[in-house]
């Protein structure tokens, strides 16, 4: 394969990173399109022993396997071992000392910008070098995230390939990172269509052929998730705001020993209401190999009046809401087959170029956005 001049020099500062007991961490930033991926690839192949490969989410660790990067996985399951307590038979997670990332040669994580520093550190904290590619033309990562990406990055690939170019989804991404405004039609198998052209009908439609929908205001996402499971006919019995079995959720608040990450997606498996906490069991769609965990949610969470809630309450609960719908900033670090992405950029002001790139590069195959 051959390189580009910005690409060959990636290339050499890796290698030399590499062969070096200098810096633990290497940060491999670029644009969509750029190629951090296949220079990642291509770097791996000259290391002598194992190459991990990993990601935030499921989904992201997903399309890392679509791309070759061979037995790609979230963080999480790299570093934490479940463990079941012998006592209650719940299922925790801890920090694995026999993990293979102790053993590995070099660790590639793609997609960091959701990476929180406590994750971050116990990654860390096996010695092993570690390769982050991240796109600083993405939305910033609320806080608490970007342990990695907010660092400058050691190369910066701003070169986009020709091959690259031709993709549907990176030409609409360069389009709005280059300032230029995006235009009504199709982009191979991705559309771009106004709001006021479609009627409820057309609409239900494209909900429900889209595997997620992204939107940019809290106030929109809980609209649009109470609309998509009265759609789904999802109402519950006992109140209708509160969850069922089937309803796919996401989660608001990280707990290790449960293996519960903030921006991870859930289903509920069974439910009950007790003092006004949902106790669930929930099944991790971006592992399905995980066990399903056994969490209690305070009942606001699900009508939107969470706030209300004394802090020492949400200090103790699990966090959790409906996730048909999700904030672009809570999509960061993950991507969808085929998302549709209702364009709420205006609002973001300075950021609103951030934000619709963002949006748009969730997508892995095609996108629908809806201006």
């Amino acid at each position: 394969m051959s390189w580009s001049p910005q690409q060959e020099a990636a290339i050499r500062a890796v290698r030399q990173w590499l062969a070096t007991p200098g810096p633990q961490v290497f940060r491999l930033f670029g644009y969509a399109g750029s190629g951090k991926t296949t220079l990642a690839k291509e770097m791996a192949g000259a290391v002598r022993g194992t190459v991990l490969y990993g990601a935030f989410t499921g989904k992201a660790a997903l399309v890392l396997r679509q791309k070759g990067c061979v037995g790609a996985s979230t963080i999480h399951s790299m570093i934490y071992k479940p463990f079941e307590d012998p006592v209650t038979g719940l299922t925790e997670f801890k920090l694995n000392p026999d993990s293979p990332v102790a053993h590995a040669a070099l660790v590639i994580i793609d997609e960091v910008s959701m990476v929180g520093e406590e994750l971050a550190r116990d990654l860390l904290s096996y010695g092993t070098k570690v390769l982050v590619l991240g796109d600083p033309a993405q939305l910033p990562p609320v806080k608490g995230e970007g342990f990695f990406i907010n660092s400058r990055p050691d190369v910066m690939l701003t070169e986009v390939h020709r091959q690259a170019a031709e993709n549907p989804i990176i030409r609409m991404s360069m389009d709005v990172r280059e300032g230029r405004r995006l235009q009504l039609g199709t982009y191979g198998e991705s559309l771009v269509v106004a709001r006021s052209s479609l009627d409820k009908h057309k609409l239900r439609e494209m909900v429900l052929a889209s595997d997620q929908l992204l939107c940019g205001l809290n106030k929109s996402r809980q609209t649009f998730n109470a609309r998509i499971r009265e759609i789904k006919e999802l109402a519950g019995a006992r109140a209708p705001f509160l969850p069922v079995v089937g309803d796919r959720l996401v989660c608001l608040k990280n707990n290790q020993e449960l293996g519960l990450l903030n921006g991870g997606l859930w289903e509920v498996l069974a439910e009950d209401v007790f003092n006004g906490k949902v106790e669930m069991s929930v099944q991790s769609l971006d592992e399905p190999e995980l066990s399903p965990a056994r969490v209690k949610v305070p009942a606001e969470f699900f009508n939107g009046t969470e706030k209300t809630l004394d802090w020492r309450d949400l200090k103790r609960a699990d966090q959790f809401t409906y996730g048909y719908a999700l904030t672009c900033h809570k999509a960061q670090g993950s991507q969808w087959s085929h998302p549709l992405v209702f364009d709420e950029s205006s609002v973001f002001r300075e950021d609103a170029g951030k934000w619709l790139y963002t949006a748009i590069t969730r997508a892995a195959d095609r996108v629908t956005v809806v201006v």
